[in-house]
């Protein structure tokens, strides 16, 4: 059989076999029932897909924001801020007399 000699088995990676489950027999399934996996299967990959869109989306907003504030911390890095001073309302000089 000509299917069968250039048939291989497609190794699954385990994190595949986590979110997707293991692969039906589809060499005894009708052309309803392929159908029916056949949507499935897209429906699931569709939210995957959605899923690692959002997550790339979170990260590269993280990175952003990372990049932000390393800049705020190199523009203050050197920079010297003069703290407000307080007014005195007693003010003594140094020979000790008042004012």
């Amino acid at each position: 059989d000509l299917h069968t000699a250039h048939h291989s088995i497609m190794a699954i990676p385990d994190v595949v076999k986590q979110k997707v489950g293991e692969m039906p027999d589809v060499s005894s399934m009708d052309k309803d029932a392929l159908a029916a996996l056949i949507k499935q299967l897209y429906d699931q990959s569709c939210s995957v897909f959605a899923e690692k869109f959002n997550m790339e989306h979170e990260v590269k907003k993280n990175e952003v924001e990372i990049h932000a504030l390393e800049l705020e911390v190199n523009d203050m890095h050197g920079k010297f801020i003069i703290p407000q001073l307080k007014k005195v309302s007693n003010f003594k000089l140094m020979g000790g007399e008042e004012s």
